[in-house]
């Protein structure tokens, strides 16, 4: 928490009161290969929809329901984009004459 107080005589000229959360920092490894689609969207879910241990049980159902869903869609989109990125690089190989690197990359 910042706190600045910044006054002339008697009278308070301004304040300023900043708090900040950035939240615990997660740590995930992953032995000789990159992490993948479902990974990454665990990672994000658990940061776009937080459920508090004390919300009632009607509603942490909903929440829940709801992070899997979101879940679901983050995973498509990033498969989506490993697809296009793949398909980038393939055009740029072939362009530069690596067909055969680049029929490799299409095949991952």
């Amino acid at each position: 928490m910042i706190l600045i107080e910044q006054g002339k005589g008697e009278g308070l000229l301004f304040s300023v009161n900043i708090e900040s959360n950035v939240g615990s920092p997660t740590v995930v490894t992953t032995t000789d290969r990159g992490m993948n689609a479902e990974e990454w969207a665990e990672l994000a879910v658990k940061r776009i929809v937080s459920i508090s241990a004390d919300t009632p049980m009607p509603l942490r159902e909903q929440a829940v329901a709801y992070r899997a869903q979101i879940k679901a869609l983050l995973i498509d989109y990033f498969h989506k984009v490993a697809q296009s990125e793949r398909a980038t690089i393939k055009v740029i190989l072939e362009k530069q004459g690596y067909a055969d690197i680049a029929k490799n990359i299409e095949d991952i």
